[in-house]
């Protein structure tokens, strides 16, 4: 019996990982080449909280990815985790709980897999975010997002005309 549910459990942690490396293949994706898809990736209650600033619903959280500055973002390797969430915890509703790790540079460039840093106004600069997305009508959509720079002081970033743009 113990032996059953440990598969068990193995097989969903599974499970949760390939749907966790499907979804951020594909989010990543929409970010550096298909901004304006974005939006789609949101329940309709989705919030977005990018460096403390808040959105809400998917037209809200579109309009602020088609406002930020071009970039390209990528995972680190192995650069992230997912896990199942209880079904009891959502009425029911299949969840996973996403946390990715990742570099991202802003601006226009020639290059938009370059993260060389050699520039400065190229200067890749490192992420951390957290995904909660939910299995309804048959696909998967987030639920909540939570984004925050690494290395970055966000007071002087908070400053830079690239970032003010993103408010606007």
């Amino acid at each position: 019996m113990a032996a059953q549910a440990l598969i068990s459990r193995e097989m969903r942690i599974s499970e949760a990982c390939r749907i966790a490396k499907d979804f951020t293949d594909r989010f990543y994706q929409c970010l550096n080449t298909e901004r304006h898809l974005l939006k789609n990736m949101y329940e309709e209650s989705g919030k977005l909280i990018f460096n403390g600033h808040g959105y809400c619903g998917p037209d809200a959280i579109g309009k602020f990815y088609e406002n930020l500055p071009k970039c390209s973002a990528r995972l680190n390797d192995g650069g992230f985790d997912a896990h199942g969430i209880d079904d009891k915890y959502l009425n029911g509703t299949s969840a996973i709980l996403i946390s990715a790790a990742g570099s991202v540079v802003y601006g226009n460039h020639d290059n938009p897999s370059s993260h060389d840093g050699r520039s400065k106004s190229l200067k890749p600069l490192d992420f951390f975010e957290t995904f909660v997305i939910t299995a309804k009508s048959g696909t998967w959509k987030i639920q909540s997002d939570s984004f925050r720079h690494q290395n970055c002081n966000t007071d002087s970033m908070l400053k830079t005309d690239a970032y003010i743009s993103m408010q606007e």
